[in-house]
């Protein structure tokens, strides 16, 4: 074949979808018996529960994709001014996400509203070494700001922890305000303009999120096999060009692929061993960026059980108070169809880069956790009704310190590896969205190069 996509998550169904569009002849290959990668929706006892992402944001990619595949009319979107909740001493508090809003409100101090209106007037330049997202918190803003509002963030979109994570590879747009504008707020606010584009909204379809990878699968039709696992990739150069030569198992097995390109679209570390013949050196670099592993804990209860009215999209724990849990989302808050009536369902995220000793405990104790701290938060009377557990060891991967200098050595790498495309959530965020973009990206890139030969 042409081009061979190893992985069937979201990027590499994402890869294939492009490639679909521009014609080309490729193949798909996945390890598992289904694609989806952590996008996994199940209907049980009346309730609809995601094993991982909760919802994603509509970017034109996806919208574009929607339509195509004939689900716009499965769309939901969630209430774009439905309010997200920090917890400050044991209490929900309304965050405030907007400069205007973080001016007005008491969620912030005194001292904290005044460095916002110093950034906002002023002029700064940020550090010529990587700096991390707490560092960069401090220089600008203070700890109040990273404590009550930056921090939790970081721990909601990465799991991770802020010490460490890079600012210009996780936040790479406020780096450049900085860069650019001298002031993060100033930048914030031209950029806003320069765009013009109304913020994506938060969606997810009537039967979950599982339903986009499932309808890219179902288009695809055979070019998608499943259940095979790729051991290791040689690559041939003759005659001034080259070509990859794929060992693999497919249904107990062995087997043997070739392909004038490949996409791998697989986690890092993944990657780095199946690369490791056509270059040690993707061994090493892909190898060395991290994961956090995080537990997903649904719990369905009744609504009457619960003292708080759920009002918004849940709530976000700062490290510090004493409570486990990252954060909670209010699924049937959000999207209707998640619960029978009478009942609400919530959905916990628990672990990270900041507690990664939890997920040794076992299914019980870790339920039991998240209970303890919902109870407490949202004062909840009565026992859970029923829910699920899942367990993901490389859940989210961190952006830390010289992620850029990884990413920078690996296109360096593939610069001397012709053929050879990578996709993934660590290369330009976690979220669908970039999954997407990247993959769409890749694929053209592996478009472009099978057509040079040809």
């Amino acid at each position: 074949m042409h081009i061979l996509i190893i992985g069937g998550g979201i990027s590499g169904l994402a890869c294939a979808y492009r490639l679909r569009q521009l014609g080309a002849s490729f193949l798909l290959l996945e390890q598992g018996n289904d694609v989806g990668g952590l996008m996994r929706s199940t209907r049980r006892d009346g309730l609809l529960l995601e094993s991982g992402p909760q919802s994603f944001l509509l970017t034109e990619a996806i919208g574009q994709m929607v339509q195509e595949l004939g689900i716009g009319d499965q769309l939901l979107r969630a209430d774009a001014k439905a309010p997200r909740y920090v917890v400050i001493g044991g209490v929900l508090r309304k965050a405030p996400l907007s400069p205007p809003a973080m001016i007005s409100s008491s969620f912030l101090g005194a001292s904290t509203k005044l460095r916002m209106l110093v950034d906002l007037l002023g002029k700064s330049t940020p550090p010529k070494n990587d700096e991390s997202v707490a560092e960069f918190v401090r220089r600008k803003f203070g700890q109040d700001m990273l404590q009550r509002l930056v921090g939790p963030f970081v721990s909601g979109v990465y799991a991770g922890d802020p010490e460490k994570l890079s600012l210009r590879s996780a936040a790479p747009g406020v780096y450049g305000w900085e860069a650019e504008y001298g002031s993060v707020l100033r930048g914030a606010m031209k950029s806003h303009r320069k765009d013009g584009k109304p913020p994506a909204s938060l969606c997810s379809f009537r039967d979950g999120v599982a339903t986009l990878p499932r309808r890219m699968a179902e288009s695809l039709g055979g070019a998608v096999s499943t259940a095979t696992t790729v051991e290791s990739i040689v690559r041939h150069k003759a005659n001034g060009s080259s070509n990859f030569e794929i060992h693999l198992q497919s249904r107990g097995r062995a087997d043997l692929a070739r392909a004038d390109a490949v996409i791998l679209a697989t986690p890092p570390d993944v990657t780095a061993r199946i690369l490791g013949e056509v270059s040690p050196r993707y061994r090493g670099l892909l190898g060395s960026i991290g994961f956090a592993a995080i537990a997903v804990v649904s719990r369905v209860y009744l609504r009457s059980s619960v003292g708080m009215p759920l009002d918004g999209f849940g709530f976000l724990v700062p490290r510090g108070e004493n409570i486990r849990v990252l954060g909670t989302i209010w699924n049937s808050s959000l999207f209707p169809g998640r619960a029978p009536e009478g009942q609400v369902l919530l959905t916990s995220f628990i672990g990270g880069a900041t507690d990664p000793e939890i997920l040794g405990y076992n299914d019980q104790a870790i339920e039991s956790a998240v209970s303890t701290d919902l109870n407490k938060l949202l004062h909840i009377s009565g026992e859970p009704l029923g829910g699920q557990l899942q367990r993901w060891t490389h859940a989210l991967p961190q952006y830390n310190i010289g992620h850029g200098e990884i990413l920078a050595a690996t296109q360096t790498e593939l610069a001397h590896t012709p053929g050879l495309f990578l996709a993934g959530n660590y290369f330009y965020g976690p979220s669908v969205g970039s999954c997407v973009d990247t993959a769409f990206r890749a694929a053209e890139e592996a478009h472009r190069f099978v057509a040079a030969m040809a």
